[in-house]
Parts: structure tokens; sequence; C-alpha cells
């Protein structure tokens, strides 16, 4: 019986040692197949093209493909709430912005993940910074122009939104300059951007990435940045801070995620790849074309950047009235 008693503590010891070991292992050999990517953006954004540029790299460093699977929709809750579900293996990732990271907890009452529960920050590769944009034959050059006189006609001036960040960032813009305009909201950019073109709109907020095409053809111009940068690609529009609004900045980032429960070791070695071709010459050439910036943080970083995030969503959302759905 001894025999036997001794027996068992040794097989339990060594099925102990091999459990210890496992996840350093699993690790080590990382990737052993294909590891996907999803983005829950449409393809052909500035976004989703930098992701592919990232996805070579990493199979390239990590000798595995990684592709990108789109799964747009539903504000971008349907494909993070898929990678949210997956298993925590490394084998299914997710890019994620702000806005299904930082914004959707307070648009949505009833979200089917928890940004810092379910998922686990990579890394953050860069910001997509907004832009106050106007008709190229609107006749304010300036943001202090725009300012002056929708202050001196109160209703006068419009302002197009589409979607909730640039309601938000709207908001938050009329409420710091002392502006008050007609809201004209629009279902998307798409639909918005050819009536500021055209001057139907006197002014809007979009992403720089977004109205970049129209500013080089000389349609839109660029008043400031909401941002802490200016960005090359659209000119030499000042920051906020640069036109006398210092606490004003609203943004967005996109990062790389992976499921809660993945292996520490597989989430540094992701990161430690993603923030090498972050800080690499092509990444950078690539988010200047595009007019967007490099802007990397480490996993931790970027979890603590979510939570800073978060409550100022959470104030522009209630300061621009939108309620939760």
């Amino acid at each position: 019986m001894q025999r036997l008693a001794d027996l068992a503590r040794r097989t339990l010891t060594i099925l102990a040692a091999s459990l210890a070991l496992a996840p350093p292992a699993m690790a080590q050999n990382y990737p052993e197949r294909l590891v996907k990517i999803v983005s829950p953006a449409s393809p052909g954004t500035s976004v989703d093209n930098y992701l592919r540029l990232l996805a070579q790299h990493l199979g390239q460093k990590l000798g595995q493909p990684f592709i990108v699977e789109n799964r747009p929709g539903g504000n971008m809750i349907i494909g993070t709430d898929y990678v949210a579900k997956a298993a925590p293996d490394g084998y299914t990732l997710l890019m994620a912005s702000s806005g299904a990271m930082s914004a959707n907890p307070y648009l949505f009452k009833k979200l089917p993940y928890t940004p810092l529960k379910d998922f686990i920050p990579i890394a953050r590769f860069m910001s997509l910074p907004m832009v106050i944009a106007v008709p190229a034959s609107s006749p304010y050059q300036t943001l202090a122009e725009l300012v002056t006189a929708a202050r001196a006609q109160p209703g006068k001036l419009n302002f197009g939104t589409a979607a909730a960040p640039s309601q938000v960032a709207m908001a938050a813009f009329n409420e710091a300059a002392g502006i008050r305009a007609v809201s004209v909201p629009y279902k998307g950019m798409a639909n918005l951007l050819p009536d500021v073109m055209t001057g139907v709109v006197d002014y809007c907020v979009s992403e720089a990435a977004t109205v970049l095409p129209h500013v080089q053809s000389g349609k839109l111009r660029v008043l400031a940045v909401l941002g802490n940068a200016r960005v090359p690609a659209i000119g030499g529009a000042p920051t906020m801070a640069e036109a006398g609004y210092p606490g004003l900045r609203v943004g967005s980032w996109a990062g790389l995620f992976a499921p809660a429960g993945t292996p520490p070791a597989i989430v540094e070695k992701l990161s430690r790849y993603t923030l090498e071709f972050v800080n690499s010459a092509e990444s950078q050439n690539f988010l200047a074309r595009q007019g967007s910036l490099p802007w990397p943080a480490s996993g931790p970083e970027l979890a603590r950047a979510i939570r800073d995030d978060q409550q100022m969503w959470q104030r522009l959302i209630s300061l621009a009235g939108i309620e939760a759905q």
C-alpha cells in the first residue's frame, strides 16, 4: 500500500509539473498555425489597411500566416463580441478602437462584452485624430473666425454630425467655444461630406483620414485638430490648444487585443512584435500618408488609457445628450 501511495504522489507531482510547464511551452511554440485578426470595421478603411500591413509583419516575424477577417456592423459590436467569445489561445485576436472599448459601454445599455474584463490589451498602434472642417469656399479661414461668426449670430450656422463620435466631438467643441448652432444629423460621413463640400453644411467634425482626400483635392479646409498634435498630411491646422482651447481633446485610437485568459507569454510576444512594427519607418510613413499618427503603447499602458478614456467618453456622451440604446 505504501508503494502505491508513493507512486500516486510521484504521478501527481509529475502531472503538476507538466501543467506548470504547459503555458510557457505553448507560448514558446506559438504560433503553430494560422492566426486570425478580426476587424470590426469595413474593408478599405485606413485602419483596416494598416492592420493588413501589421498582419504581414507578424506573419513574417512569427513564421505563420496572420490574416485579417472583417466582421463589421452594430457599431463594432458584432466583431468585438465574436472575439470576446473566442478561445483564449492567441489564434483569434481583435483590432479595436476607442469606440468599441471606451464609448460603447455608455452608448448601449446591454453591451454583450465588458472591455477590460473580456479582453487583454496587447498594444496600441495609432491615433486617429479628429478635425474641424469647413468647405473650401467658406469665408472662415481660421477657427477664431468661425467661432466669432457663430457667437455673433446664434442659431444661424449649422453643423453636420454622423454617428456618435462626431456628435460627441461637436458637442464638446460647441460648448467649449460658446457656440449655439443648428445640428444636422446624417447617417454616415459618406452622406455628410458632400453637403459640407458644397456649403449646405457650414462645418463638421471628422477623422482626419476621412477628410484627407477632400483636403488634398481642394474641396475642404481643416481649421483645427481635436488632439494634442498637428497632422502634417492635412496642412498646418493648429491643435485645439494652439487655437485657444487647451482642455479640449477628442480623438480615437486603434490597438490589438486578445480574449481574456490568453497566456501572458503569448500576449507579450505579440506586443513585442506589434510595437516593433509601430515604431518602424514603414508604419510611420503609411500613417503619415493616411492622416493618422503613430501612438505606441504597451498592453498595461493601453489598459490604463482605456480607463481614462471611458471617463472622458462618459462625460462627453452625457454632454451631447445621447441616451444609451
